[in-house]
Parts: C-alpha cells; structure tokens; sequence
C-alpha cells in the first residue's frame, strides 16, 4: 500500500473509532450500558488498529492489550502502559457485553450499569484520544 493510501485507511478507522466512541456515550447517557461497553472497546481497538495501519502493518485480532503492546512504535505513545491498563479493562467487554450465553445466569442487558460503561468511556477515551494526537503528529 502506498503512504497516501495507509495515510487514508488509517483516517477511516479513526473515523469510525470517534463514531464508535460518540455512539458509546449515546448509550450510556439512554441507560443502555451493555452496548455502551461494547462500543467504547471497540472505539479503542479500531484506533489503535488506525495507527498499525499508518505505519503500513497489518493488525490482526480484537485485544485492545495486544494492539498496544504489539505497536512496533509503542514507546512513542503517550504512555502505553497506562493505555495498556485501560485496554485490559477494556478487553472484558468485547464478548460478554454482547451474547446472552455469556454469563451464566443473566443477560448482559441485567447485568452491566452505569458504572461499567463510565468505566468503560474513561478507558477508551484517552487511547482513541491520544492515537488521533499520534496520527496528526506523524
């Protein structure tokens, strides 16, 4: 792929991070925090996936940890550790948030509240932050 064309595909999956996050805090402001869980990670992987994808590397699989960690420019992160602690938060919400087979005897509509997707929000905002920062310096 060529440099304007990794630039480009790197801009679409920030893109689509920013409306994941906005759809995450949609969410979480209606009360519908399973999802709002769900949306926030994803926002998170898909950035991250944006800056693998400026620097014309294929990532591969949807653990926010491994994206960060794996980065091959990750000490020029902000601070990858600390976006490695978010997205470990962040990675227990990409499945049980979403399958009612999940959790063993409820749903994920009973069970996650506000104070998960707030959590969830806190997480995936900086890294979604930061990588827009990372792709506008670089």
């Amino acid at each position: 792929m060529s440099v304007s064309g990794n630039r480009q595909m790197a801009m679409r999956w920030i893109e689509t991070a920013e409306e994941d996050l906005h759809t995450a805090r949609l969410l979480c402001s209606a009360n519908v925090h399973a999802p709002a869980c769900f949306y926030a990670q994803q926002a998170a992987e898909k950035a991250m996936k944006a800056l693998w994808y400026a620097l014309d590397q294929e990532p591969w699989g949807h653990s926010v940890v491994a994206l960060v960690e794996n980065f091959v420019e990750r000490d020029a992160l902000p601070d990858w550790r600390q976006w490695s602690d978010y997205a470990a938060q962040l990675d227990q919400f990409y499945i049980p948030t979403r399958y009612p087979d999940a959790l063993p005897t409820s749903t994920p509509g009973r069970v996650y509240r506000a104070s998960d997707s707030e959590r969830a929000l806190a997480c995936a905002e900086p890294i979604v932050n930061g990588c827009r920062e990372w792709l506008a310096a670089h």
